[in-house]
Formats: C-alpha cells, structure tokens, sequence
C-alpha cells in the first residue's frame, strides 16, 4: 500500500474519496521555465492517471469489504453513515409564524393527540374515515333526522345542516385567508392559492396587453397589429356612466313644468292686449 493511499480519506455513506497529498512531481523541481511547462502538459494526464489509479484501488478495497444482502436476485451492498458533510443547496427554512389556533393551544397547553384515521362503523359494518368525505355519521347516509324541541317543526333539517356546512367552510377558508395575509410580509408575492385584486391599474393592463400581443408563434411579427386608441375608445364607450332613472324623471318634469308656465304667460299675454276699434 503506497504513502498516498494511506492519506486518503474514504467516505463510502457518500462514495467519495479525498486526496490531500501534495504533487511531488512539481514540487521537487527548482526551476520553472517554458521546456519545463511543456514536459508537464505533455505528462500531466499519465501523471494524474497514475496518482488516480493508485487512490481508487484503496477505495474498490473498501467498498468490497462492505456487508452486503440479496434483494430479489441481486446483491446489495449496505452503506454505512457518511462521515463527510456535503454543503446545502438550499438555505435553512425559517420558522413559520404561529396561526390562531397554535396561538390558542400553546397559551391552554393542548397537545394534538393522534387518532386512527379510520373508524368501524356497525351500522354498515365497514370502516370510515372519522372526518372528511363519507365519514360516518355523515347526514346524507340518514333517512331521517329528529326534530329538536325548539325548532320549527316545518323546518327542513337536510337544508339547516348542509347550510351549517357551507357556512363552517366559508369560515374556514376565511380564516386560512387571515393567517395567510398575516404571516405575507409588505412587499412579498401572494402565495398560491390567494386571489389577487378584481380591479387592475393602467400600468398593469398596458403591460398585460404588450405581453398578449407577443404571445404567438411569430412573437408579434406576422400577426395583424392593434390600435390601442380603437381599444381604449371601446372601452370608454362601455364604461359611460349612465344618468339614474331619477335624474330623468325630475328633468322631465321640469320640461313639462316650463312648456306650462310658457302656454299661461303667452295666454295672459293676449288677453291683457287691448282690443283694436273698428
């Protein structure tokens, strides 16, 4: 075994091998000129061939004394833990704020105690999902729901429950919305998952219709172009405020009223002329 094998060091959890020797070859020389440049790139690969070949058989002489096992006609060779920590690609998650409900139960000290997901059911002798769909004791596998005291007899009991559930989903998506705006910080893009604003600026709507024009096979070239002004007449012409039906009936009246007091004047002005002598 060589001086250089010896120094190696052999991870086999992550299948490497590292080589801190130095390289005698260069080191020894004195001097360092152009023939001497040449000679290295002209021996460098048999060099390095050489040093490669003499750390990779201490390496195979490792990987083959590890403990292997059959798994379906083939064996396996198990790897031990790896010794050498490769650097991360991604950086460290950060903690993720605290919802409501977390809030709430580290104050109470309520600990999530696991629950089988699946319970027996006798009445359908099966097994079902304790929560979710078809869960048991769901109100649609029932035929018929008691009536409570102080209810409405006439009431429908099937509508009251499924608009009970509507409205614990409405809250609940409700309040998955408040802890998304909480944790979001000023500046930062909306997760997946929450809608933007209806209403978008002009900025907005100018760039969206640059990046639609653009957006065909020709990227814009041999497409028909657009008048932006044709567009923007259109929508000002759907956008017109329209007069409320109020308006219109007080201005309709204030016509009739003017063409009346015009007619009596006109009236009390020809009966107020004096009569011409014959």
């Amino acid at each position: 075994m060589s001086y250089r094998s010896q120094l190696a060091e052999v991870d086999l959890g992550n299948l490497l091998v590292e080589d801190k020797c130095p390289l005698n070859q260069f080191n020894e020389v004195s001097s360092l000129d152009d023939d001497h440049y040449r000679t290295i790139s002209l021996d460098c690969t048999h060099h390095f061939f050489k040093l490669f070949f003499e750390v990779i058989i201490f390496y195979f002489h490792g990987l083959f004394q590890l403990p292997t096992e059959s798994n379906d006609s083939v064996s396996v060779s198990i790897l031990p833990k790896p010794t050498f920590r490769l650097p991360r690609e991604k950086k460290i998650p950060s903690t993720k704020e605290l919802t409501r409900w977390d809030r709430f139960a580290r104050l109470k000290g309520i600990q999530n105690r696991k629950k089988s997901r699946k319970v027996w059911d006798p009445v359908s002798e099966s097994w079902k999902p304790r929560w979710g769909k078809d869960r048991i004791d769901d109100f649609k596998d029932k035929w018929v729901l008691e009536v409570p005291d102080n209810a409405d007899p006439y009431e429908d009991q099937f509508a009251k429950l499924s608009q009970a559930k509507k409205e614990r989903r409405a809250k609940n998506e409700l309040q998955r919305l408040r802890n998304i705006a909480r944790t979001v910080k000023a500046g930062q893009a909306p997760p997946i998952g929450v809608l933007t604003e209806s209403q978008s600026s002009k900025t907005e709507l100018s760039r969206a219709f640059a990046i639609a024009q653009n957006s065909d096979a020709s990227m814009g070239r041999f497409s028909t172009p657009v008048d932006s002004r044709k567009l923007s007449k259109k929508v000002e012409k759907r956008s017109k405020k329209r007069i409320p039906l109020s308006q219109v009936v007080q201005s309709t009246k204030k016509s009739k009223q003017n063409k009346l007091i015009s007619r009596t004047t006109k009236k009390n002005k020809m009966s107020s002329r004096p009569s011409k002598k014959k």
